[in-house]
């Protein structure tokens, strides 16, 4: 990864917020059309995030859980995952999505 390569806007929207909960229920801003455009923007960021080496993202059955227990996501299974509104929702019936800060990703915060 470049060194000079930053964070856009919406990528900051997902790392920062990860320094101290790692659940994307938690994520979005306050200014979102919907949950709909939070699901398709920042989705596309975990994507992007987890590419770069700079979080690691996984599948809980339920939450709190220890991290290694987590089914990692990556690539079109993260995409679809975190495309699905419930995943950005504290009520998710089918597991939940967690993300992890790498060490790579430490120095953006």
């Amino acid at each position: 990864m470049d060194d000079d390569e930053g964070l856009d806007l919406a990528e900051e929207l997902v790392l920062c917020p990860l320094e101290d909960s790692p659940l994307l229920c938690e994520l979005g801003w306050a200014e979102a059309p919907s949950q709909q455009h939070v699901a398709a923007v920042l989705g596309q960021c975990l994507v992007s995030l987890v590419a770069r080496g700079l979080i690691e993202v996984r599948r809980f059955d339920g939450w709190p859980a220890q991290w290694e227990r987590g089914i990692p996501v990556a690539g079109d299974d993260l995409l679809r995952e975190s495309r699905r509104l419930e995943m950005w929702s504290d009520d998710s019936a089918h597991g939940m999505l967690a993300a992890h800060i790498t060490k790579a990703g430490i120095r953006y915060l």
